[in-house]
């Protein structure tokens, strides 16, 4: 079982303005690496709201690359890849709208949210990230992107451990949910990760 784990901050209230990009790897049912990227974000400007949230700011970001010049080396975490995000219609989201903003055709991926995942089976009284963390015993320090990514790749195992199925769409298709897809082939397309 192999899939990417993503998670992105932003910058302002644009979409596209992604400023940090975390990357968790699950390869045969493991957690083997995780990556943390700056982002020069477009519009190049922070709100003050976004800052407060994941402590980021134009001092972090100002000398990095933009999404654009760093898609050659991101697009390999994408394209023909299985991904998950808590709360992936956000993520989801942000990778179309910086994909939009830059005109660059959609990778080809299935993808799963953890979020929707812990509510169909966890009885808690929430569901973020941090509480879903919290319920597995799992180390987050919420908003920064690499820790929110592993944190959803160890959720997204134990949810796969404790139904005691061998795949996120096993899991998925189980629990009544239609697999989100993003498509560049004919044109990009988007199916949302929802139920069926």
């Amino acid at each position: 079982m192999n899939f990417i784990a993503i998670d992105f901050e932003t910058a302002n209230s644009t979409r596209s303005s992604i400023c940090s990009v975390g990357i968790a790897i699950v390869e045969n049912g493991k957690l083997t690496g995780s990556e943390h990227i700056y982002v020069k974000p477009m519009p190049d400007y922070y709100n003050s709201i976004n800052t407060s949230i994941h402590g980021i700011s134009d001092r972090h970001t100002r000398n990095k690359a933009t999404f654009s010049q760093q898609w050659n080396v991101l697009k390999k975490y994408f394209h023909n890849q299985t991904i998950i995000a808590h709360n992936a219609a956000f993520d989801c989201s942000v990778l179309r709208y910086a994909l939009d903003s830059n005109s660059i055709a959609y990778p080809d991926l299935d993808y799963h949210c953890t979020l929707m995942l812990s509510k169909a089976i966890l009885p808690l009284r929430a569901h973020k990230l941090s509480d879903v963390s919290g319920h597995f015993g799992i180390k987050l320090d919420h908003h920064h992107a690499e820790s929110d990514a592993r944190a959803a790749a160890l959720i997204a195992l134990k949810l796969i451990e404790r139904n005691n199925v061998g795949s996120l769409k096993e899991l998925s298709l189980g629990l009544g949910f239609k697999v989100g897809k993003i498509s560049g082939v004919g044109g990009n397309a988007y199916q949302s990760f929802s139920r069926k």
